[in-house]
């Protein structure tokens, strides 16, 4: 089965020092995921950034955390260490769950993607609601576990304890590459 890598709000606002909501500790994934993205892209993986992507202080988001992540912003922008190819897709969000009110079920669909593996930033918030959302449109959801952080580890742990009981299957980026390699072996 087809299947796509997320990355989701892996941006300046948050990973960059200069960012309206800077987490430094976020950016310790930052290894694990060029590897993971790479691994992708040369396994014909689809790679799909889902990025915060904001307008007005009307926006959701903006309403709960201010105005960040301005469209057309450097804020806005993916970090450099993780800089999309031409073959990626790169899907804005204005929500903490990546399928709502976005395209990003219908490029999946449009591709024949089943499997939706997950990594980025805010573990308790964005990536989780995106595995549930994933979930609940059909979709065969993995997180990769070095490939994920958040700010707050207690919170961290909580949700990763829900998803792994009622969402998908959390593994590490080098089990899932291992997984990746004996299906195309088959």
């Amino acid at each position: 089965m087809k299947s796509a890598l997320l990355v989701i709000d892996m941006i300046n606002d948050y990973l960059h020092p200069d960012g309206l909501l800077y987490c430094e500790r976020c950016r310790e994934i930052i290894p694990a995921l060029v590897k993971a993205i790479t691994f992708a892209r040369e396994n014909t993986i689809q790679v799909v950034y889902v990025n915060t992507n904001l307008e007005n202080k009307n926006d959701l988001l903006a309403k709960r955390w201010g105005l960040h992540a301005v469209k057309g912003s450097f804020g806005a922008q993916v970090i450099d260490e993780l800089r999309p190819d031409a073959g990626d897709l790169i899907i804005p969000k204005k929500s903490y769950n990546a399928f709502f009110n976005t395209s990003l079920d219908t490029e999946l669909e449009q591709q024949g993607i089943k499997n939706i593996t997950i990594s980025g930033i805010h573990t308790h918030v964005c990536v989780l609601l995106t595995a549930v959302g994933g979930f609940e449109l059909g979709y065969n959801v993995t997180v990769l576990e070095d490939c994920i952080t958040t700010d707050n580890e207690a919170m961290r742990k909580t949700r990763l304890t829900f998803f792994n009981t009622h969402v998908g299957e959390m593994i590490s980026s080098d089990e899932w590459k291992r997984r990746i390699k004996a299906d195309l072996l088959k």
